[in-house]
């Protein structure tokens, strides 16, 4: 008959290969909307997302960008879930069931990104950014002679009530999204000398990590809880195309992803993946952009 400890160290390798497995099958889809930028403290401060400098001709002395004037800052949270397991179902080899649990959270942590970066792209209608307005807004400031504001929106997200779509550029440095990681999630087995297993009779198990997500530029995407139409696909692509930098000058954005929830996906595909339209003309958006559908983004 297994000891105890051979009973534990087949346990503990047992849910260590299936968090693995969990880990490794997720097909996340938070990198489509987000990029990672590592943090080393409580908070990443990104003042300098207005004055990202372009690059100008060198004609006399250096054009030097005064970078940190708004205030934007991302803090960092910390996530956990955990469980207990009764010693005495360990010491009564009494290990199968928990293999499934742990393959589970090796999935919910490769997902875990997801639920962060998609609600967020969702709340854009309501959530401000660096610039003190919302993420998605009719009147982003521009520092032009004269002042002038630039759109991201398509309709009129106060009014109209269809599931949110947006149209994004995810070709630059920065995505919409910042995923924001300060230490990435861990799984941690159990450990018999632990003093929760002496004065509870019990081992401990979990997955832990801090980490947060914000917005980067409004310029990167378009919103819209419009319908999603020909003309208004058109219109958000132009807008998308138009996005300038603080300073006036053309930024070079493209549309490069429409992300759709549930509701919208039949309609985005009609859109994007059929080769010919009713009466057999060729679609001149046939696969103009990736087609993104996130079961988070829901009216």
């Amino acid at each position: 008959m297994a000891t105890e400890a051979q009973v534990l160290e087949a346990l503990q390798a047992t849910m260590s290969a299936a968090y693995t497995r969990g880990l490794s099958a997720a097909k996340p889809q938070w990198n489509m909307i987000a990029t990672e930028v590592p943090s080393a403290g409580a908070a990443n401060f990104y003042g300098w997302l207005k004055d990202l400098p372009g690059i100008v001709e060198w004609t006399g002395a250096r054009q030097l960008a005064n970078l940190g004037k708004h205030g934007y800052s991302i803090e960092n949270k910390t996530f956990e879930s955990s469980i207990s397991i009764s010693r005495d179902n360990v010491d009564d080899d009494q290990i199968g069931q928990y293999s499934v649990i742990a393959q589970n959270y090796g999935d919910q942590v490769a997902y875990f990104p997801d639920t962060l970066a998609y609600p967020l792209l969702k709340a854009g209608f309501t959530t401000l950014c660096y610039d003190g307005q919302n993420f998605f807004d009719t009147d982003h400031p521009l520092a032009t002679t004269p002042a002038t504001t630039f759109s991201n929106v398509i309709g009129d997200p106060a009014t109209d009530t269809g599931e949110p779509w947006f149209l994004i550029d995810d070709t630059k440095v920065l995505k919409p999204i910042v995923f924001q990681n300060r230490r990435p999630f861990v799984f941690k087995n159990m450990n018999p000398n632990e003093e929760y297993t002496w004065f509870n009779n019990k081992y401990a198990a979990g997955v832990d990590g801090r980490c947060n997500v914000g917005f980067s530029f409004p310029q990167l995407a378009i919103g819209s809880k419009a319908a999603l139409t020909e003309a208004n696909y058109a219109a958000a692509k132009k807008l998308l195309l138009k996005m300038k930098k603080v300073d006036g000058t053309p930024i070079g954005t493209r549309a490069t992803k429409l992300v759709v929830g549930p509701d919208n996906e039949a309609a985005a595909k009609k859109l994007i993946s059929r080769m010919l339209i009713e009466g057999g003309d060729t679609n001149i958006y046939y696969n103009d952009v990736e087609i993104v559908v996130s079961p988070l983004v829901t009216a």
